[in-house]
């Protein structure tokens, strides 16, 4: 809570400080009116469209925005401003009108021009080449959103909102701690045999996509196809995610403060069995393994009237309702100026995000985030412009000894039964401790204590920090020839992660009998207690990336062409490692345009890496796409209810070193480890062993890609569509060869190029948006199917073709056909299972390729762990004030293996709800999960259909009510925006139990949470 004080304090400073500031700076220029340029002047607008009607509610900016008027249902408005200031004129669907009064007068009739659909900036997509790319000469596949649209999200992590927002875009979501729980991102599907992950480029440098956050973010666009890639180098064949951060406009002053806070509460939590429960049902599954009862009936009893978590001998702890609470807190609090002139334009946020774990015992998890960016623009000449951006995250996490993982994992395998928390020094024959830390309780089993470790174990904080900074040049040189121009542009990151804390551990006693009717127990844990913080882990990244290029843009007549030729530069080092990832990329991009109708485009790239050997060291990679935008032509100009309707196709082949490990072409041996000889083995040494053998010859992995896409636009712009099938070959993926030889080889085989994967599918997004008076709404929808399948690769060549990985998805699960329980509905005489011990109660398999034995060539492909369909559907109403966003997500065509602790309950291991149902002929012939057993249970416990489980799901995944009330002209305060927001709502699934699309949630680290906030933003 100090900590949230402290930059909650910080940050109302900061805001006080930046509004306060620019209002001064204005009443002192007021002050001075003693020359020409500093006098005050009173102007009357009348603002009017094409047609000569007059505009209502266009707002006229004076000041450099810190004025502002707007005009009537005459179109006029009365506005002051300095006789050599500039009027800022804006309307809704009109182009912005800028007038100069230091070059010219102020008009009588100020005239806006409709935003020309083609033109709008909307539309024009950032490569990394410096340069953009319109609508019009868009060839390649390129989908975006907006960072204010991803704002309704409340999370930690920004790859959490992408999901179902984007065409082409899958986000999976994974299992991990507070404010680590990012997802997994995947741009049209799998491309190779594993490391499917795309690159994320921010502001020119490649970037780790959740150190921003959407306030920070302009728009975030994903690229693709190989047209669309093919400039952002080696790393970029698995797809790109662009992150262009906010910049300061012209001749605007916006000041914007916005509070949220809320509540995160855990979703699907896992439910498990109380002492009672399971030592009745471990009986059972010692009787099933021919055993005896364990537990005796007076023990039965004794649980069934436990005194609870402290009772010595029939302990009963529900360790999640112990150590956990149902809901944590989410803080968050944003500072943003935004504005400028024509020479020099700002943007400046401030962004803090805090909150908490669900421990409730020992120091309880904390987060603190504090993001700040400062992105200038200034323009020093007709021909020169620069910009400095620089930025900074600061984190602070802290919390007791165990981490969400360890935590998390003791909950889950912790038997009710395992230990009392607490002992009485009493039972023990103790005095009590002279410090009051309680004695602990273990078992033989387990010695560690979970509330001795949470409570008095200590505690751990982790620092760290990453700043960013830009510096760029960009030359206008038509003075030379019209329409060439040149920059460069240079970026670094440091990155600084410290990680340190205090461990201490206390004795713990385990009850290993009565003797004479008295307790005995034996010491598991010594008391070792921690004087001094200790360093456990650091780290330290240092990143660079520049950029050189020179184009050339002009049109004649009916011809547009547009050329760039640029050079990028990478480099990353990361303290203690053995080589440096660098990396270069030299292109060429080639661009025409005729009558606003056809277009081609043309592509080359000189990449370059360090993981390769000599002359293969560089790949040349080329792409070609052409567009046809039908609407503009003549035979179109009566079909009025299209608006917008282009064809396009790109081709390209591009290089890959992402799946590429280092050093591959240099064998290496290491120190190994210790051994010792001679006369008592007093004289050591170390062994040498071996790493890797060589291969010189290592190629480029290689994608050869082709897209064909349709966009539209009809009924007035008001039906949006596009849609994309693509097709891509991946080949010569690197991997081992260790099949072709005997395994007494052992690890002496290289890497090769010896894998393909074929991978397509189609990509779709939809929008309508409409106004009907003074409601305006919009509904979207995005999909994308795809589907890959290996091609090659390193695999023994059987004659059992359902094994084979080879013709089947890279996501193929393989496991055994599962046809019932023994006992129940198959009969124990068919074919011998050789997976493990079994008898009636156990799962009983099919015999795929008729040998009558079950053994490793009876598996197949059982299921896919990708998704072949994954969509969003958005619904946003707007009415006067109130605004109503929805949206929904959705993944078809998947499935997971339940395969973690809370189905595959085994041995000794902790019994979940689902055991219930287990089969028995006499206590419960109905059941449908496997008999009990306190074995390993290797005949069940496999990868099978009938662990299979269809991960289909909805949910609804994001919803925000607002209003948003403008405040009388003229006020320094211009609007107030109150909100709330959810996450997470609800899943539809037939999985019950834990939620489908993380299964481990909740079981190895943190479930998935919905978090609830309200708040308000304020513009100034």
């Amino acid at each position: 809570m100090n900590k949230f004080k402290l930059y909650t304090g910080a940050l109302m400073l900061a805001m006080f400080a930046g509004a306060v500031q620019p209002v001064c700076a204005q009443n002192n220029k007021k002050k001075a009116k003693t020359t020409k340029t500093a006098m005050i002047l009173n102007y009357k607008a009348v603002v009017v469209d094409e047609g000569n009607n007059p505009i209502v509610g266009a707002e006229i900016l004076t000041h450099e925005g810190a004025v502002s008027a707007f005009t009537n249902n005459k179109g006029i408005a009365n506005v002051q401003s300095k006789a050599n200031g500039v009027v800022l004129v804006e309307a809704m669907g009109y182009e912005d009108v800028v007038i100069n009064l230091a070059s010219q007068s102020f008009p009588k009739v100020i005239k806006m021009k409709k935003i020309q659909l083609l033109s709008s900036g909307k539309y024009t997509h950032e490569r990394l080449d410096g340069g953009t790319t319109g609508l019009v000469e868009l060839v390649g596949a390129v989908s975006s959103i907006t960072g204010e649209e991803l704002a309704s999200y409340p999370d930690f992590s920004l790859s959490n909102a992408l999901q179902g927002r984007l065409a082409g875009l899958v986000a999976t979501p994974t299992v991990n701690g507070l404010g680590n729980n990012s997802s997994s991102l995947y741009i049209r599907g799998l491309h190779g045999k594993d490391g499917n992950n795309p690159i994320t480029i921010i502001d020119g440098l490649e970037r780790n996509l959740n150190d921003v956050t959407a306030e920070e973010i302009e728009k975030i666009e994903i690229m693709k196809d190989a047209t669309a890639k093919i400039l952002f180098g080696p790393r970029a064949a698995n797809g790109v995610i662009v992150v262009t951060t906010r910049r300061g406009e012209a001749n605007k002053r916006v000041i914007q403060a916005s509070a949220e806070m809320g509540v995160m509460m855990g979703t699907r939590r896992p439910n498990y069995l109380n002492s009672y429960d399971y030592a009745r049902l471990y009986n059972e599954a010692r009787n099933n393994d021919g055993y005896p009862d364990f537990y005796s009936q007076a023990d039965l009893e004794g649980y069934k009237n436990s005194a609870g978590i402290n009772d010595w001998r029939f302990p009963n702890v529900d360790f999640h309702d112990y150590f956990l609470q149902n809901h944590s807190m989410y803080r968050k609090a944003v500072f943003d100026m935004n504005g400028g002139s024509d020479k020099v334009r700002y943007s400046m946020i401030v962004n803090y995000l805090g909150g908490n774990g669900f421990e409730k015992v020992g120091e309880r998890p904390d987060l603190n985030r504090l993001n700040a960016r400062g992105n200038l623009d200034v323009k020093v000449t007709d021909y020169l412009s620069i910009i400095a951006d620089g930025s900074v995250r600061m984190e602070m996490r802290d919390w007791s000894g165990l981490d969400g993982s360890s935590v998390y994992s003791a909950l889950s395998t912790t038997r009710p039964n395992e230990y009392p928390l607490t002992l009485s020094p009493e039972i023990l024959g103790l005095q009590p401790s002279e410090d009051g830390v309680p004695y602990f309780g273990s078992s033989l089993l387990v010695p560690n204590n979970l509330y001795a470790q949470m409570e008095y174990g200590g505690f751990t904080s982790e620092r760290y920090v990453v700043s960013q900074t830009n510096i760029g040049l960009d030359f206008t040189l038509d003075r030379f020839v019209k329409g060439l121009s040149a920059s460069a542009f240079i970026t670094f990151e440091n990155y600084n992660y410290i990680k340190h804390g205090q461990n201490n551990t206390y004795p713990t006693y385990a009850l290993r009998g009565i003797v004479d009717g008295k307790p005995s127990f034996l010491q598991m844990k010594k008391e070792s207690l921690q004087a001094n913080q200790s360093k456990d882990a650091d780290e330290t990244r240092r990143t660079l990336g520049w950029r050189a290029n020179v184009g050339y843009q002009r049109s004649f007549g009916l011809h547009d062409v547009d050329a760039m030729l640029a050079h990028n530069y990478y480099e990353k080092e990361v303290k203690g490692n053995a080589q440096d990832v660098k990396n270069s990329n030299t292109s060429l991009r080639l661009n025409y345009v005729y009558n606003k109708r056809y277009s081609i485009e043309g592509d080359l790239a000189l990449m370059g890496s360090n993981k390769f050997y000599s002359d293969n060291k560089y790949f040349l990679a080329g792409a070609a796409g052409a567009g046809w935008i039908i609407s503009n032509e003549d035979f179109m100009s009566d079909i009025k209810w299209i608006n917008f309707l282009k064809l396009k196709g790109s081709y390209g082949i591009l290089g890959y070193d992402g799946g590429t490990s280092f050093l591959t072409y240099s064998t290496a041996w290491q120190k190994g480890s210790n051994v010792t000889f001679g006369e008592q083995n007093k004289t050591a040494s170390f062994t040498t062993d071996f790493v890797r053998l060589a291969n010189k010859d290592l190629r480029w992995e290689k994608s050869t890609e082709w897209n064909i896409g349709l966009e539209a636009m009809f009924l007035r712009n008001r039906l949006k569509a596009e849609v994309n099938y693509f097709n891509e070959y991946r080949d010569d993926i690197i991997g081992s060869n260790s099949s072709q030889y005997f395994s007494i080889l052992g690890p002496f085989t290289s890497v090769y190029n010896m894998g393909a994967v074929s991978n397509q599918g189609i990509d779709v997004e939809l929008s309508w948006n409409d106004r009907i008076g003074d409601f305006s709404y919009q509904v979207g929808a995005n999909m994308i199917w795809s589907k890959n399948k290996l091609e090659k690769w390193n695999e023994v060549n059987y004659p059992d073709e359902d094994i084979k990985a080879v013709g089947k998805p890279t996501d193929a699960i393989f496991g055994y056909e599962a046809l019932g329980l023994f006992g129940k509905n198959v009969a124990l005489d068919g074919p011998v299972q050789m997976i493990g011990d079994y008898q009636e109660g156990d799962i009983a398999y099919a015999d795929i390729n008729g040998d009558n034995i079950i053994d490793d060539r009876d598996k197949k492909m059982i299921g896919n762990s990708y998704p072949r369909f994954s969509g969003g559907i958005d619904v946003n109403l707007n009415y006067k004030g109130w605004g109503l966003y929805m949206l929904g997500t959705t993944e078809l065509g998947v499935n997971t293996m339940k395969s973690n602790s809370y189905y595959w309950v085994k041995g000794n291991d902790k019994y979940s709800e689902v055991v219930l149902d287990r089969y028995h002929p006499v206590n419960n012939p109905e059941g449908t999960y496997p008999r009990l057993t306190t074995t390993e249970g290797n005949n069940n416990f496999v990868n099978s259909t009938f662990w299979l489980e269809n991960s289909n799901f909805f949910r609804l995944k994001n919803v925000e009510l607002s209003y948003t009330f403008n405040t009388k002209r003229g006020n320094a305060l211009k609007k107030v925006k109150l909100f709330g927001r959810a996450t997470n709502l609800f899943v539809l699934s037939s999985e019950k139990n834990l939620d489908p699309e993380a299964l481990n949630a909740g079981v190895t680290n943190y479930p998935v949470y919905r978090t609830i906030t309200g708040g308000v933003t304020l513009t100034f």
